[in-house]
């Protein structure tokens, strides 16, 4: 796949994230601050759902401003929460893939 394609998908999948509302929305970002927060705390789960909230709202806005550099920028970001989670326990990995079971 060409550099052009892979660009492409990457701002589909930004605008998908970007305009997924209501109950979409809700049950992703549930699914995340539960594995980002490694079930320690309540406190740790407050906490990542702020910083979820607060990155998808800067995903909107780039997508809006069509400044997809700092939506790859944005991605990143969440990728390294991720991987810093998968790090930090045993079972991450067994519990991101039981969240996000292949179709």
């Amino acid at each position: 796949m060409d550099s052009s394609a892979i660009e492409h998908a990457q701002r589909v999948a930004a605008r998908v994230t970007a305009e997924a509302a209501g109950e979409e929305w809700k049950r992703h970002h549930m699914t995340l601050t539960f594995f980002l927060a490694g079930a320690r705390s309540s406190h740790e789960e407050e906490h990542h759902a702020y910083k979820l909230d607060d990155w998808r709202k800067r995903l909107v806005d780039c997508v809006e401003a069509d400044a997809y550099a700092k939506v790859a920028e944005l991605r990143r970001e969440l990728r390294g929460w991720l991987l810093e989670e998968l790090e930090y326990r045993d079972n991450a990995l067994a519990s991101l893939l039981k969240a996000y079971p292949r179709p």
